[in-house]
């Protein structure tokens, strides 16, 4: 009841004043027609790819901001991930927001130039589950991406106040000679440390919302389509829908609802939108993980050869620039 009661007060503290959001912009106008059979390509940048060089795990962010260390392991494990922020932080999810903010080493530390080259394809978006800013620091060319960055870049599609919202919300990189890239932190970024989701409690919020625009959408990409008219994504979920997405370095967990919903989302839109292309490697826990995928229309490109996670992400690159060059 209390984080509600804050959202609303936002939002009224937004509607009375457009300053309650500091330097928070309009996002320019992107348009895609889909009957072109050109669609968006969309990089969905998991953790995995800054594991090469100092990044934060899962399982170490969350020894690191444990209240509550009276659950042996093996009990642990058998937790559902998004729920095990519940399991060692209890129910205060704000604290555990904070504590998980101020975790991360400084972004140029997880930067490599394997993360470079992905980053110079000629994406339309990028979506990350990642809370940190490699992404931006890259794509401006400097190991920052400080304060005043976040508030100059930090944009809006809908005009929406909630800074929570990670559903409307992402900072427009400006590059040269090129159309302005979108970097949407699906899951919060360290900046908004409200915005952070982390636990079951904050799953729930992001699918509620996520299916509460959907409702709205109703069958609009079709309708679209049908009426000659070019597509404006307002969210990142209609990046995801419609796009080519490259997962690259994300497991697809069972607990990232989110995602596993809009994967699904995309796999029953009316309108032919573009493919998932999932890449997973040869580790036996992502069997399940495969086959799901597959179930629901995503193309899964498994790497199997290979003597090091360096090698298994230049692998995965040299397929993405082929597609890219054939399409």
């Amino acid at each position: 009841m209390d984080e509600t009661r804050r959202e609303n007060e936002e939002l009224e503290r937004g509607e009375r004043s457009a300053g309650c959001m500091g330097h928070v912009r309009t996002l320019p106008r992107f348009e895609f027609d889909l009957a072109s059979g050109r669609y968006p390509r969309v990089l969905l940048l998991g953790n995995g790819i800054l594991r090469l060089r100092g990044g934060v795990s899962w399982e170490s962010l969350l020894s690191r901001i444990a209240m509550n260390d009276d659950i042996p392991d093996e009990v642990l494990r058998e937790i559902p991930m998004a729920m095990r922020v519940e399991a060692l932080c209890g129910a205060d999810v704000e604290g555990a927001r904070l504590r998980a903010a101020g975790e991360f080493e400084p972004i140029d530390a997880c930067v490599t130039d394997t993360l470079r080259r992905l980053l110079s394809l000629p994406w339309d978006c990028v979506l990350t589950t990642n809370y940190t800013y490699e992404a931006e620091g890259v794509l401006l060319n400097r190991g920052r991406f400080g304060r005043e960055d976040r508030s100059r870049m930090l944009a809006c599609m809908n005009g929406s106040v909630l800074r929570r919202d990670n559903l409307h919300f992402c900072y427009i990189m400006e590059r040269e000679g090129l159309p302005p890239l979108p970097v949407w932190h699906i899951h919060g970024d360290l900046g908004r440390p409200e915005s952070m989701i982390l636990s079951y409690y904050s799953y729930a919020k992001a699918i509620s919302r996520l299916q509460k625009y959907n409702r709205k959408l109703k069958n609009a990409f079709q309708e679209a389509v049908e009426a000659r008219r070019t597509i404006v994504p307002l969210s990142w979920s209609d990046w995801f829908i419609l796009g080519d997405v490259y997962s690259v370095g994300f497991g697809y967990d069972f607990s990232e609802f989110d995602l596993w919903w809009a994967a699904e989302r995309k796999a029953r839109e009316n309108a032919a939108v573009g493919r998932l292309i999932a890449y997973q490697d040869r580790q036996e826990k992502s069997d399940p993980v495969c086959a799901l995928l597959k179930s629901i229309g995503a193309e899964v490109v498994r790497v199997r050869d290979y003597e090091d996670y360096a090698q298994f992400y230049g692998i995965v690159i040299d397929d993405i620039e082929k597609r890219m060059r054939v399409e």
